[in-house]
């Protein structure tokens, strides 16, 4: 399953959701313009970037 961020209204869904799809269907919203894949690497960065600095 991959992450997509929607950028458009998806399926009644508003923009600023993120769905969890098959690669495929990611794929199309990619292509289409309605979202953005998310990578894993970024969340993973988000996480580790939020501990570093709190004491």
């Amino acid at each position: 399953m991959t992450r997509v961020l929607l950028t458009k209204t998806y399926k009644a869904r508003q923009p600023g959701t993120i769905l969890d799809i098959p690669q495929a269907e990611a794929d199309s919203l990619e292509t289409l313009g309605l979202g953005r894949i998310i990578k894993e690497e970024q969340q993973a960065q988000k996480k580790a970037s939020k501990g570093v600095g709190a004491e």
